[in-house]
């Protein structure tokens, strides 16, 4: 991007990140709760044949399939039906997280908790049928190891942390109840003493997630926040606008780019010092801020006292309204000048460029159309907006930009 003619930078520090706009949606409780999702997906990806895997196992090894083949060949068809769905849900989860989140959650949460029931009731008929007794001890065990380690590897989802261990242990408990026998009772009580015990641990996971989560959120919006402005920086800006293309090429909608810079800023650092120049840029980033109104518009800082806007499904009139706002309200600006008792004024100057993006186009051209745009403005007097507008095909402009 070229250097405009007042161009020169000035830094600062300030303690807390206080811009709201579309980075705050980074802390929202949906993107959160979809990350959480992604998150435990990776987690028990590699359980999700292990159900049938074991069932075979055990059944094979004890020779059920030979006294009862339909129970054996049904449920591990059963199980591996669950296992190959939840293969194709968790390929394509983040996909489905775009088109229809609650389906998701829906598809990804039951069929975890389907997993967890048929092993329980699996262990449950071990239990309460006698015929089935070879297998016990061993569903037993293993139904011990699947909640157990199910639970603290899904700790971090609030619906999985509870349901999946009451979906295996709720019908082992039921025919132990059933069947008050002195070796049940045993059993009964050593599965209260189990399940209180691993659903203390999944709750420690759990805070240890979503504090490490908290923190990786801070950090996140502080290295998208400039320090002295408050506002969005350029790695924020460059963010959305990626996704307001990908957007606009889906829906076939406008977006507008719009390149702010104050004029003669180089003027007041020399005259009135840097800690001044400062607080114009900081008065200059909430005036800009007032004159962007909807929550899906991003001012972004993007260099020295440069700034530059987002302006998603908007027409060329629409941006003009919004440039000539912004222009305003920066241009009644009266700061104070402590050490002189007087007060700065400032002025910016705009250029805009609005398209309808398509997914074979440049998705720069139209930064680059938006700074062409506001070199116009600057040479033609300051205090201005001006629209980029094609060269005329019967000539060539005589200004370039990088």
């Amino acid at each position: 991007m070229p250097t405009h003619p007042d161009s020169q930078r000035n830094e600062g520090t300030l303690p807390a990140p206080t811009w709201q706009g579309a980075a705050a949606a980074l802390d929202s409780t949906d993107q959160s709760r979809n990350q959480a999702l992604i998150d435990t997906t990776a987690r028990i990806t590699g359980a999700m044949y292990v159900y049938v895997s074991l069932w075979l196992v055990i059944t094979l090894f004890s020779g059920m399939h030979r006294t009862h083949p339909y129970l054996v060949w049904g449920a591990a068809a059963w199980l591996g039906s669950i296992a190959l769905v939840r293969g194709v849900v968790g390929h394509q989860l983040k996909r489905l997280l775009d088109y229809n989140p609650g389906l998701a959650h829906q598809l990804t949460v039951g069929l975890v908790l389907c997993n967890g029931l048929t092993w329980g009731l699996l262990t449950a008929a071990s239990v309460y049928f006698p015929e089935l007794e070879p297998i016990r001890t061993s569903m037993l065990l293993v139904g011990v190891g699947l909640s157990s380690g199910g639970t603290v590897a899904m700790a971090i989802n609030p619906t999985l942390k509870v349901w999946f261990p009451v979906s295996v242990i709720t019908p082992v408990a039921l025919a132990t109840a059933s069947n008050m026998t002195q070796g049940n009772l045993m059993l009964a009580g050593l599965m209260m003493v189990y399940t209180v015990y691993i659903m203390h641990a999944s709750r420690v996971v759990s805070q240890d997630y979503w504090r490490a989560q908290v923190a990786y959120k801070a950090l996140e919006h502080a290295s998208l926040t400039d320090t002295l402005t408050q506002i969005p920086n350029r790695l924020h800006f460059d963010r959305q606008y990626q996704a307001e293309w990908r957007r606009a090429c889906r829906l076939g909608t406008r977006l507008a780019v719009m390149i702010v810079d104050l004029d003669h800023f180089k003027r007041i650092n020399d005259e009135h010092g840097h800690p001044i120049g400062d607080t114009v840029l900081q008065e200059a980033a909430n005036a800009m801020r007032q004159a962007i109104m909807r929550p899906c518009d991003v001012l972004a800082r993007y260099g020295g006292e440069e700034f530059i806007v987002l302006l998603p499904d908007i027409t060329e009139d629409g941006a003009h309204v919004v440039a000539e706002r912004l222009r305003a309200q920066v241009a009644n600006l009266k700061i104070a000048v402590p050490t002189r008792s007087t007060h700065v004024s400032v002025t910016c100057s705009l250029g805009y460029a609005c398209t309808i993006p398509q997914h074979h186009h440049d998705a720069d051209e139209p930064i680059r159309q938006a700074d062409a745009a506001l070199y116009k403005a600057k040479t033609e007097g300051r205090n201005r907006s001006r629209s980029w507008q094609a060269p005329s095909p019967l000539r060539t402009s005589p200004h370039t930009t990088a």
